[in-house]
């Protein structure tokens, strides 16, 4: 018992390194492409009801000065979307895109005036429910945005899933972390075993794991390289990580499909997320530390 708990260990202690660093990949994506202020976006043109890009009430959000404030602008001065605004901010853009720097005295005139019959009507419906109370509607605006945020956060997250898991299968191609195979290795090889075990238990006793989210694109791309250079490596020699031409040679089509399987659960597994890995390793290194105690 103790020996398959030690072979587990193994395999979660890669699965939660690979976890790490595909988590990493991701942030740097995110980053990278702005994903989190595309969502952001998408859900502010949604709102607005405006179907194309260019809608005259989304241009004139994205126009706003508060909104450029709270945009990213990278060395070649483009306008990035910012990852969050909060709705205090949104209701005051949005006032003022309706007012157009008029009095509210007018703002039921101007709300008829808005192209967009959807959004009219939803401004209508709130400013109705807050009975033509200036400070309740915009408080109504504020629970609206942070209702459709709410929605918005669940889009990022299944989109965020769908790619943590195909950059969880590059990943593995890459390493060539077979989990069938590794298993195997572990199990047959007690000395590559007790040293991957001893990394792991050594790995458990922090109190946390942290992934630095926002930061610059160059201090990601640190942390990834750091996370292969110093966690990765150390474990890639007594995992059998990486690619040997010797063990290629001969395989057949049926090893083949073994391997792309195996590569396929990795990448299902590391989408759970290195907190799932984290807290398991520690209960099992738990379990096998109070195997160990003497009766």
């Amino acid at each position: 018992m103790i020996g398959l708990i030690q072979v587990v260990i193994g395999l979660v202690f890669l699965l939660l390194l690979l976890s790490l660093l595909v988590t990493t990949i991701m942030e740097l994506i995110s980053s990278m492409l702005a994903l989190r202020g595309q969502n952001l976006e998408k859900a502010i043109r949604n709102m607005l009801a405006s179907g194309q890009e260019k809608g005259e009430l989304f241009q004139g959000f994205k126009e706003n000065a508060l909104y450029k404030q709270l945009c990213n602008y990278r060395g070649d001065a483009k306008q990035r979307p910012p990852s969050y605004i909060s709705a205090e901010n949104f209701q005051s853009i949005l006032m003022d895109i309706i007012l157009k720097g008029e009095d509210a005295g007018k703002l039921m005139q101007r709300i008829d005036e808005l192209p967009n019959e959807d959004l009219k009507k939803v401004l209508k419906q709130l400013l109705n429910d807050a009975g033509y109370e200036l400070e309740v509607f915009k408080a109504k605006i504020r629970g609206w945005f942070d209702d459709v945020m709410d929605r918005a956060a669940g889009w990022f997250k299944r989109n965020i899933q769908i790619m943590v898991t195909f950059v969880g299968l590059v990943v593995a191609v890459i390493f060539n972390a077979d989990t069938i195979s590794i298993y195997q290795r572990l199990e047959s090889n007690p000395e590559e075993l007790k040293e991957i075990v001893t990394m792991a238990e050594a790995y458990a006793q922090k109190s946390d794991i942290e992934v630095q989210s926002g930061g610059t694109v160059e201090q990601q791309w640190q942390q990834v390289n750091r996370l292969i250079d110093d966690e990765i490596s150390q474990a890639k020699s007594p995992l059998g990580l990486g690619w040997h031409p010797e063990e290629l040679q001969g395989m057949s089509p049926s090893d083949w499909v073994i391997k792309v399987l195996g590569w396929i659960v990795t990448a299902l597994a590391v989408s759970l997320g290195a907190p799932f890995w984290f807290d398991l390793l520690k209960k099992l290194v738990n379990i096998r530390s109070a195997g160990n105690q003497p009766k």
